[in-house]
């Protein structure tokens, strides 16, 4: 082989050779990049990516409030159920909190509430805790004056699924 063809060869080589180690290096970096992706919480977070879970979290919690903020002062024992069924964790000390001078005016105002989610939306869903943004309208009706009116109310709750039931573990009002 001749001196000019041989020196070719050499840097044919050494390029090649510098190619290879090029794509290594892109390639390992790609590869961790990629594995940072996936732990980062917008990936982790299922409320973004998974519509039939997040779905059924809304479906349930929304059940829960709609169950647990009705009331009837002839029938205080069904908000009692739906609270021990639905509520664990500090929910029920919160919801006592809240509910405490209700249920002392309620019978003696005859008073009625009925609860209804107008707009949920899951903020966090892994595993088997979630964190919602719920909207609820709340017509509550006096019938000692016939007097009725509508409120709405903005809470933050924080679900933990039991099983199949997803409960509501936490209720913030803002």
């Amino acid at each position: 082989m001749s001196a000019p063809s041989r020196s070719r060869a050499i840097a044919l080589r050494t390029a090649l050779l510098v190619l290879a180690v090029a794509l290594a290096v892109v390639g390992t970096l790609f590869t961790i990049r990629a594995n940072d992706l996936h732990r980062e919480p917008a990936t982790t977070n299922r409320a973004l990516v998974d519509p039939d879970a997040t779905s059924e979290v809304i479906g349930q919690v929304s059940n829960a409030l709609n169950s647990v903020f009705s009331y009837d002062y002839r029938k205080p024992q069904v908000e009692k159920a739906a609270a021990t069924k639905w509520l664990t964790g500090r929910a029920p000390a919160q919801y006592a909190t809240l509910y405490k001078q209700l249920q002392s005016l309620a019978p003696g105002q005859k008073l009625t509430f009925v609860a209804k989610v107008s707009t949920a939306g899951v903020t966090y869903l892994r595993g088997d805790r979630a964190k919602l943004l719920v909207f609820i309208d709340q017509e509550s009706t006096r019938a000692s004056d016939g007097q009725s009116s509508i409120s709405a109310a903005q809470v933050r709750i924080g679900a933990v699924r039991h099983g199949d039931l997803w409960q509501i573990d936490d209720i913030d009002p803002l």
